[in-house]
């Protein structure tokens, strides 16, 4: 566990404390004494699983709405060699916007979009699997990628793709962690990265993203990491949209952790413990106190305070709209923007009768049907959403970009006003000291 404080000038500063256990250490880390009210925090919280969630009831109330379509408008091969696209990122700059897209050869291919794609750069400075790739949140010239090796590098794009800033575990030992997930804090001052589960530990680590070309060489840029809060791979992380010291953090040991790096160390910063009881794949914000997970079987809504999801979604209610077997069903993500009217969930089959994609709504404590996808010839492996243009962009395993766009068809009877997503931000008033752990 580090004894990490980080405030808005990026001053982080750590105190000495005693050790209750011998741990690896990292450079400027050290381990909190637990307290003994945690004890009455884990009774409090167990209290809560005994509380049963409020039933929603049905409303027969019906609205017309009319039912769209994504036309498939660009179709674009990013590699004739049989490599998967893995990730996609954007940026939301008008008319023109990038996208970037990593592919399973370790390469990273960049485009410009506008009424065509136009490949503008291809990244080849990656020497082991990328394990995410994300735009600057303040400039569409920067793109961050991590890899399984363990680094994080920064490339200029106005500078043929050149590497500005290199950001990596410097631990005494020399060791690399690998890492499985990343992310960037919206103001661009942070960067999280996620690890395997290796030598008894998995360790998310923070790094200053203010590095710049002149520190590529600095053994120092480490500023900590956590390493108590989860027991395997940390396969998602996501920073608030909004709040810059608040991170969510997804494992394959079914915890969502959400953490207040304003804090001095790790106990105390970890605020909240959601147990999914599933392996996590990714996680997200829907709002201010509420998170999307994917899980390997299903999708689950949670209130950051929640001791279960306050909704689930397994395979088998994904089956009913591809009308295929469970198993062949799989969910990509949720896009939690409301720029198509309300957000949606992206759901695939892969099975003998073809490729099936659609586009679901959370209405009724059920899932709908939102938009049909017709002409999709791949298994989706990530998506991103253009907001100002409303194009959809999905990636997969034929390596196809996909270019989706909206077309109004025929009226259909919805009933907005209960989708489960309007819970989102309706959430009661909590103290943020105080943490919940229902497992």
């Amino acid at each position: 566990m580090i004894n990490l404080s980080y405030s808005s000038s990026m001053a982080f500063t750590f105190t000495d404390v005693n050790v209750v256990r011998e741990k690896p250490r990292l450079k400027r880390l050290s381990v909190l004494v637990l307290k003994d009210s945690v004890m009455a925090k884990i009774i409090e919280s167990l209290k809560k699983l005994s509380v049963e969630h409020n039933t929603r009831k049905h409303d027969d109330n019906r609205t017309i709405k009319r039912k769209r379509e994504l036309t498939l408008s660009i179709e674009e091969a990013v590699s004739l060699d049989h490599n998967y696209v893995l990730a996609v990122c954007g940026t939301q700059s008008d008319p023109e916007f990038r996208i970037g897209a990593a592919l399973s050869n370790h390469t990273c291919a960049i485009y410009s979009v506008g009424e065509s794609l136009n490949r503008t750069a291809t990244l080849t400075h990656n020497q082991s699997p990328i394990a995410g790739i994300r735009f600057s949140p303040t400039s569409r010239n920067i793109l961050y990628t991590a890899t399984n090796s363990g680094y994080i590098t920064a490339c200029d794009l106005r500078a043929k793709g050149k590497i500005v800033a290199e950001f990596k575990d410097s631990t005494e030992d020399g060791k690399m962690k690998p890492l499985c997930s990343f992310d960037v804090s919206c103001d661009e001052k942070l960067i999280a990265g996620g690890t395997e589960h290796i030598g008894g530990d998995t360790f998310i680590l923070f790094w200053d993203a203010r590095y710049t070309n002149s520190k590529l060489n600095d053994k120092n840029n480490l500023l900590g990491g956590y390493w108590e809060s989860h027991m395997e791979d940390v396969t998602s992380l996501a920073f608030h949209p909004r709040k810059e010291d608040i991170l969510a953090s997804g494992s394959i040991d079914g915890l969502i952790n959400i953490f207040d790096l304003t804090q001095p160390s790790e106990d105390s910063a970890l605020t909240y413990s959601l147990n999914t009881e599933s392996s996590v794949d990714r996680i997200g914000w829907l709002n201010d106190d509420n998170l999307w997970c994917t899980t390997h079987n299903s999708l689950q809504l949670w209130n950051c305070d929640g001791a279960t999801p306050y909704a689930k979604f397994e395979r088998s209610d994904l089956a009913v709209f591809q009308n295929c077997e469970p198993d062949d069903c799989y969910i990509d993500r949720v896009h939690a923007s409301n720029v198509f009217g309300q957000p949606f969930l992206l759901a695939g089959c892969n099975s003998v009768k073809g490729d099936n994609l659609r586009c679901l709504s959370i209405i009724n404590d059920r899932l709908e049907t939102y938009y049909n996808m017709m002409g999709n010839k791949q298994v989706v492996r990530d998506s991103w959403l253009h907001e100002k243009s409303g194009s959809l962009i999905t990636v997969g395993e034929e390596g196809l970009i996909n270019i989706w766009r909206q077309t109004e068809t025929m009226p259909i009877e919805q009933t907005p006003s209960h989708k489960l997503v309007a819970k989102i931000g309706t959430s009661k008033g909590r103290d943020r000291q105080h943490r919940t752990k229902p497992y």
